[in-house]
């Protein structure tokens, strides 16, 4: 199983996988030479050997949001759903 999570920023990035990973992780540049992209392996949920990823985004994105049910954060529970299982749709 892989964990695919995208930050803020790169610099987020760094500090959410060293925090996540105990230190224990490789980086490595991504395609466009500014996100790089830290790995590292550990538990999630059930599965004892998930093999995490971690990216960001750079610049401004305007094209990708989550589907109108999730899109307000007022009224979402991060705990109560399973927001790593929710699909983004493109807005035009």
């Amino acid at each position: 199983m892989i964990i695919f999570m995208v930050a803020e920023k790169p610099s987020l990035a760094l500090s959410i996988s060293q925090i996540l990973s105990n230190g224990s992780l490789s980086s490595r540049k991504g395609f466009n030479n500014v996100c790089s992209v830290h790995e590292w392996s550990g538990k999630f949920q059930s599965n004892p050997s998930a093999r995490f990823r971690m990216t960001s985004v750079a610049g401004h994105v305007f094209g990708i949001d989550f589907i109108p049910r999730y899109n307000n954060w007022d009224k979402v529970d991060p705990v109560r759903e399973d927001l790593l299982l929710i699909l983004v749709e493109i807005l035009n």
